[in-house]
């Protein structure tokens, strides 16, 4: 009974997901093409509609199951950290790895490195909120049923897709990239996401470095996402899914052998 509603939860997640953002994306296009929509009434269109599509998802299905709760009962436990301290050491340590990742792969932009830091609270808002729904909902309830290295890969394909029809939005960044190379960017990403949340259990966390890796594209140039995937991406981006994998194993290692010392100890 569990395993059906989780599975339920999961295919009425993605459908309000797909449909909330892929319907306003068509009103977008339409209004695109026929001239009638302002640039900044299509960022504000993708920004607030489309790209909250997952966090509107979950909430609709959270209002579904609990008919009295409100928005603030919903955010209270999906925003908390359950260890603070060990959040804000492994996201840090997590950002610090992207930084390095991007410093390798591309050229610096320029600008002011201050600049991109005043950045990330635009960027929680276009972007990070969909952790809502990708970390915060799917990701956990597709461990529940299989590993995390498939898990963070189907998770990663899903989000990839949900954002192919920005390539028909004229004025999206996505508009310039390479469809291929973006997925394989989300796939990877998603490992790096998956990784953050399964060690500190904290949506916060997530949105804040999916926010961070968006303040990237802008720090950095994005030739990665811009020309079709190359073997030094290919070696780059593999090496970090290969080090998340690694990591949740050795994590879990660590945990198994804790438990089965603390269950000989108790029967002693």
């Amino acid at each position: 009974m569990i395993e059906k509603r989780e599975q339920s939860g999961i295919l009425r997640f993605l459908g309000l997901a797909f449909l909330i953002a892929w319907g306003i994306e068509a009103v977008i296009i339409a209004g695109e093409r026929l001239g009638i929509l302002h640039p900044a009434f299509i960022y504000l269109f993708i920004g607030f509609g489309a790209g909250f599509a997952p966090a509107y998802a979950v909430y609709i299905l959270y209002r579904t199951e609990h008919k009295t709760g409100c928005l603030k009962n919903f955010l209270r436990p999906a925003l908390r950290s359950p260890n603070t301290k060990k959040t804000a050491w492994i996201t840090a340590l997590l950002m610090g790895s992207q930084l390095i990742v991007n410093m390798i792969s591309e050229e610096y932009s320029g600008s002011p490195w201050y600049f991109f830091l005043l950045l990330i609270p635009v960027m929680v808002v276009g972007g990070g909120v969909e952790e809502l729904g990708w970390r915060g909902f799917l990701h956990p309830r597709m461990e529940k049923r299989l590993p995390f290295a498939v898990s963070a890969f189907l998770v990663g394909i899903m989000w990839g897709c949900w954002h192919l029809p920005l390539w028909l939005v004229r004025t999206a960044s996505q508009s310039d990239m390479n469809v291929w190379s973006f997925l394989l960017y989300c796939i990877t990403f998603s490992y790096i996401l998956g990784l953050l949340y399964r060690l500190t259990r904290s949506t916060a966390a997530c949105i804040l470095l999916h926010a961070w890796g968006n303040v990237l594209q802008g720090m950095f140039t994005r030739s990665a996402l811009m020309e079709p995937p190359t073997v030094q991406m290919a070696v780059i981006w593999g090496t970090e899914i290969v080090l998340a994998i690694a990591a949740v194993f050795l994590v879990d290692h660590f945990r198994n052998r804790v438990y089965r010392s603390d269950l000989f100890t108790h029967r002693s």
